[in-house]
């Protein structure tokens, strides 16, 4: 059976960051779905509820039964309902929601001694690989800095007046110390040490994340507890039931499965650099190089957009008619869960704003690729309308379109909004830097 106490943890911490990110898992409209499937974008809202009802429910059971059938079944149930709550938004592709199904399926149907080693490696790879990912021109000349200058601040320090190559080099051991505790844990003889440094290392993260620091969303901070309660109980006190050579050491069929499926996920963040693995799939958390959209609207359209839209744009002057769009703090804002990060879903939000408000040629979108590690630039495409926007869906395997339940959206203040004929223009977008398609 598996450690009682480890089982608990994770379902109390499951059902909390269910809590403090609930709205996400709502079958909302404050921002479109993007299901990972065309074919799901017809489904109706109480398909969301059931599977929020059925994951919600099963982490309860998970957590206080001891009929190990129960337990196990109400975990398979979970991961099941979860999974499918995540194919109808991309959003809620959230990293720790992606480890918790991945934990349920091998706690559901593995024997306590291979569960507790696939689990150990997964948590091993998601160290290695976010600090790989922080080995990178973009958060080692911005977020690393930003991290270093929060830090120092604590204690009097102005680090921003350093210069950048100083910083750079000092922030570059944040990353350095993931690497060093994600190989700890992996060694049996440093395992002990690794592990109070991992506890330390979000200590520094709940410090820098924290209200007091650069106050992040809760989830974000719930998920780093749950590292340090995981650490501790999966790595230092969690010992492995030991087989005795009577009984039966034969695997189970789902066993194997569950050695592919973690062997996938250890495997596949290294295809991410090819195009083919999702940012957060590659467990690239905390990192800035991913790829993205700058949207542009232009002022004659704004009484179209609903006034929580109309908060997530830029100011107004009067030498620019048009306004940047800021679709990280409308997550932030709406759902209090940081945006997808991937311009394939920042696309299909732009489109569906596009689509559902007559925009016509009153919106710009600039896509940009992931960053280069080495010198922080971007590959850029700008689609001028709606109608070119519509073209910059076609490479994409994965589907861009939003939920059709969308298109009934209603002011927030009541009101349906108006459908009028497009606005056919052809000016120029210039975003905060003063450069033209870009923000």
């Amino acid at each position: 059976m598996q450690s009682i106490r480890y089982r608990r943890v994770w379902a109390s911490f499951g059902l909390l960051l269910f809590l403090v990110t609930w709205r996400l898992w709502t079958p909302q409209t404050v921002m479109p779905q993007i299901p990972f499937f065309a074919v799901l974008t017809q489904l109706p809202g109480y398909v969301d509820w059931l599977a929020v009802a059925v994951a919600a429910t099963s982490l309860l059971v998970s957590g206080v039964s001891n009929k190990e059938p129960v337990w196990r079944l109400a975990m398979m149930l979970f991961a099941t309902a979860t999974v499918v709550l995540i194919l109808l938004d991309q959003h809620r592709f959230q990293p720790w929601a992606y480890q918790f199904v991945l934990f349920a399926t091998i706690m559901a149907n593995c024997r306590e001694r291979l569960a507790t080693r696939l689990m150990r490696w997964i948590v091993v790879s998601i160290y290695v690989y976010s600090a790989i990912s922080k080995f990178d021109y973009q958060f080692l000349h911005s977020l690393g800095p930003q991290f270093l200058s929060t830090l120092t601040g604590f204690v009097g320090l102005a680090s921003h007046d350093w210069s950048a190559n100083s910083q750079a080099w000092i922030a570059a051991l944040f990353p350095l110390g993931e690497l060093v505790v994600g190989i700890g844990l992996l060694v049996s003889q440093t395992r002990r040490v690794a592990v109070f440094a991992a506890i330390g290392l979000h200590l520094l993260l709940l410090l820098i994340l924290g209200p007091w620091g650069l106050a992040h969303q809760p989830g974000v901070l719930v998920w780093n507890l749950y590292f340090m309660a995981q650490a501790w109980l999966l790595f230092a006190e969690h010992k492995a039931i030991e087989v005795p050579a009577t009984d039966d050491t034969s695997w189970r069929a789902a066993e194997y499965l569950c050695c592919c499926v973690t062997g996938v996920v250890i495997a596949f963040p290294i295809s991410e650099s090819l195009g083919y693995c999702d940012h957060w799939a590659a467990w690239e958390l905390y990192s800035p190089r991913s790829s993205r959209v700058q949207v542009a609207i232009h002022d004659s359209v704004l009484d179209r957009l609903p006034q929580n839209i109309q908060r997530q744009l830029g100011p107004g002057n009067d030498e620019n008619d048009w306004r940047q769009l800021y679709v990280d703090r409308w997550s932030l804002e709406s759902l209090a869960v940081p945006i997808y990060p991937e311009d394939r879903f920042q696309l299909g939000i732009a489109l569906a704003l596009a689509e559902q408000f007559d925009l016509g040629l009153a919106i710009h979108v600039t896509q940009q690729s992931a960053s280069d590690r080495w010198t922080g630039e971007r590959d850029e495409t700008t689609y001028v309308g709606d109608e070119q926007l519509k073209t910059a869906r076609e490479p994409f395997l994965i589907n861009v379109n939003a939920r059709r339940r969308w298109s009934t959206f209603l002011d927030r203040s009541g009101g349906e909004q108006s459908h009028r004929s497009p606005i056919r223009f052809g000016i120029q977008p210039t975003c905060r830097n003063g450069s033209t398609g870009r923000g």
